[in-house]
């Protein structure tokens, strides 16, 4: 397999024939691998739910990725190597995968998506640092009844706490997703202002909850989509 610059993979896949069949092929082939390599880790075996396959999941991200990264030539800037930048884009593809894949074999019912917000599993690494979590989420869940639009704390919390893909969020809701994103971002927006209104940065809530144990609490995922833009 041949070994290409930032150019020359930009030129290859800005290409038509078979110079840019050929570079397709051997991006596919090297998203392939690491995708599954990225499976293949601990930690990810178990992350969709059911066992899978992990050579077909491989190949379906891998052609998706290549897709994708297709589409978003233009945006690469050349800070990077183009292989690594395109790595990144195919490991969101894969995460975004593998949580549609959860939230199909999830037990949350219907009736109960963006309803209210989770019982929260404190971590209680100490009594000190209990008692600060849980003040912490009842000023957040104080926040996100009172503060959002009905539509906006049930698109944020069926995407962030009950883990619903955003494409799935924008079908259920019956919107598209460039409509769903303004909605979210107008709620992180909102979010971050009543947090400062109290004092707290959503930086300083954030880091309420980081622990330095390998396994954290339901928030990892919950904080990020709460106040970090998603690519799902």
């Amino acid at each position: 397999m041949t070994t290409r610059s930032n150019t020359e993979w930009l030129a290859a896949l800005r290409q038509t024939g078979q110079r840019q069949e050929n570079a397709v092929k051997e991006l596919r082939q090297l998203l392939r691998r690491a995708i599954f390599s990225f499976l293949s880790r601990k930690g990810a075996t178990n992350a969709a739910g059911p066992s899978y396959d992990h050579e077909d999941l491989a190949e379906d991200c891998a052609q998706e990725s290549v897709l994708l990264i297709q589409s978003k030539l233009d945006q690469f800037r050349g800070d990077s190597q183009f292989t690594t930048w395109a790595y990144s884009i195919a490991i969101r593809v894969t995460l975004n995968e593998l949580r549609r894949r959860r939230w199909r074999t999830s037990a949350i019912e219907a009736a109960r998506l963006g309803d209210a917000m989770p019982h929260w599993p404190i971590d209680n690494p100490g009594p000190e640092r209990s008692l600060e979590q849980q003040q912490a989420w009842a000023i957040l869940t104080e926040l996100i009844e009172t503060t959002l639009t009905p539509l906006q704390r049930k698109a944020l919390i069926a995407h962030a706490f009950q883990e619903m893909p955003l494409d799935l969020v924008a079908e259920w809701l019956g919107t598209n997703r460039n409509s769903l994103y303004k909605l979210i971002h107008d709620a992180r927006k909102r979010l971050q202002a009543a947090l400062l209104s109290r004092g707290v940065t959503h930086r300083e809530l954030i880091a309420i909850f980081d622990t330095p144990r390998p396994e954290r609490p339901y928030f990892e995922d919950g904080k990020k989509s709460l106040f970090q833009a998603s690519n799902d």
